[in-house]
């Protein structure tokens, strides 16, 4: 009984995300409700924002009513879901997430990969370097012709130099070039500007005039060229925290770059140089700035701080996603670091403990941090990397409270959907995560997936578990685009 039966379900898998009608409302009962409706405490979750045994009614993709369990209305024909003893709060938010299809494996696997973003409780995504496959996969998500997270689409990057087998941007020198790629994506429909690598402080100027005529918001990386003081005035969404460490440099150094961006393979002769005194100015400068950090601490912790090994590669759960040769192409610049650069262990201590030191600033001073990945980078695979980074930045300290904050509420103020999502409230949209245990106490309870409620749909965890089994299926097949092949 059980193979046709699994056979019959994974069928149904394939049709998930394909609507035929509308759902028929979902209420799941007896649940303890995160909101997150209010910014956290210091010291652990915002009073009221935590609501315990209630009922949580979601129809036509809406949640249409939240209230103690008892006094909720459930329509007939609702689906009914016990979620006594567990835990529900807005679907996460992965804001710096790319996919292996941008440029190594093809473009047909994309659904693949979003259905394992979706089985890992992240139920909308950042795109940071877009293309025009991404434009439609989008549309195909909103018609709900696939099952995937919501998607927000950057620009081909903004780059002063093309690089790479495949360099999916403009490369920008001229000002008004650049001022015309702006316009151009606009007109083409990507949400966000995107800046990358060695951009003029002329062309810089250029795309944030531009862009701020639009309406798109600028994000990205900050290079030298620019610097921070630049990127702040023009309030710039920062990446990877680009050009903080070189902010705590004193006026007396003879070099003005260390361990942001590309410096990482470079500079570590800058890092004792570094003041951790001038970390709660850097901090003031960007609170007034009113300017977002995206820190991306799991990503470059493990691959610049730490490191990890083929067995400890194995041992992931992101492992069987990947072909070997797919793998082999990962874990390239991996190599290439721990061969040619490898800092001391007591460099890389002071790298991550300064970075950690910022992030840990910020959120005391009330500065805005977003949770982004940076997958499939050195295969840290979406959806399972983001739950990394929530642990990375209570190991920062952060309360699991304000962790989550910067995977939900806050990526939703930046995307400027705060008023129908990123909380847990009537009428908002129903991308929701339902775990087995309490986060607050534990912020790697988020891996407890119980189960997903994507734009209404209610996902079961054997139905997630298939996703993934599906997706590995094919995804560990998946050759490497030729153009990467020695």
């Amino acid at each position: 009984m059980f193979l046709p039966f699994r056979a019959l379900l994974l069928q149904g898998l394939s049709l998930l995300g394909s609507r035929t009608g509308p759902e028929p409302p979902l209420a799941l009962e007896g649940v303890t409700v995160l909101t997150m409706e209010a910014q956290g405490a210091a010291q652990g979750e915002a009073p009221g924002t935590v609501l315990e045994n209630r009922t949580v009614l979601v129809s036509e993709g809406r949640i249409a009513a939240l209230g103690p369990a008892g006094e909720v209305e459930i329509p007939e024909g609702a689906r009914r879901v016990d979620a006594r003893g567990q835990f529900l709060l807005p679907g996460l938010v992965d804001m710096h997430c790319h996919l292996l299809s941008d440029d190594r494996i093809a473009d047909a696997l994309a659904d693949e990969e979003l259905a394992v973003i979706v089985a890992n409780g992240v139920t909308t995504i950042r795109i940071p370097i877009g293309k025009r496959e991404h434009l439609a996969l989008r549309e195909r998500v909103r018609r709900a012709e696939i099952l995937g997270p919501r998607l927000f689409v950057a620009s081909p990057q903004f780059s002063g130099r093309a690089s790479g087998a495949i360099f999916n941007g403009v490369e920008v020198k001229d000002p008004s070039a650049a001022s015309e790629a702006v316009r151009r994506f606009h007109d083409q429909g990507y949400d966000f500007v995107k800046l990358t690598f060695f951009v003029s402080r002329p062309v810089f100027d250029a795309v944030v005039k531009s862009a701020g005529e639009l309406g798109m918001p600028v994000f990205g990386h900050v290079g030298p060229e620019v610097g921070l003081e630049a990127a702040l005035a023009a309030r710039m969404q920062i990446e990877h925290l680009d050009q903080y460490l070189e902010a705590l440099l004193p006026e007396s150094a003879e070099k003005r770059e260390s361990l942001s961006g590309m410096g990482v393979w470079t500079n570590w002769d800058t890092l004792d140089e570094l003041d951790e005194a001038r970390i709660p100015g850097l901090v003031r400068a960007v609170v007034e700035a009113g300017v977002w950090s995206t820190p991306t601490l799991a990503f470059i912790d493990t691959c610049f701080g730490e490191g990890r090994s083929d067995a400890e590669v194995d041992l992931s759960p992101d492992a069987r996603f990947v072909s070997p040769e797919v793998r082999a192409e990962l874990l390239s610049n991996r190599d290439l670091f721990w061969t040619q650069v490898a800092p001391s262990p007591e460099q890389r201590a002071r790298f991550v403990h300064l970075r950690r030191e910022i992030v840990r600033q910020l959120e005391i001073a009330g500065g805005k941090l977003l949770a982004g990945s940076d997958a499939p980078e050195w295969l840290l695979l979406y959806g399972f990397t983001l739950h990394r980074e929530l642990e990375r930045l209570v190991g920062a300290g952060l309360t699991p409270y304000q962790a989550l904050e910067a995977a939900t509420r806050n990526p939703a103020e930046w995307l400027g959907v705060l008023g129908e999502d990123g909380t847990v409230s009537v009428g908002r949209r129903a991308d929701l995560l339902l775990l087995g245990a309490n986060p607050l106490e534990d912020i790697r309870n988020t891996t407890k997936i119980a189960g997903v409620v994507l734009d209404g749909r209610w996902i079961s965890r054997q139905e997630l578990d298939l996703l993934l089994e599906r997706a590995a299926a094919a995804l560990s097949k998946a050759p490497l685009r030729s153009e990467l092949k020695g």
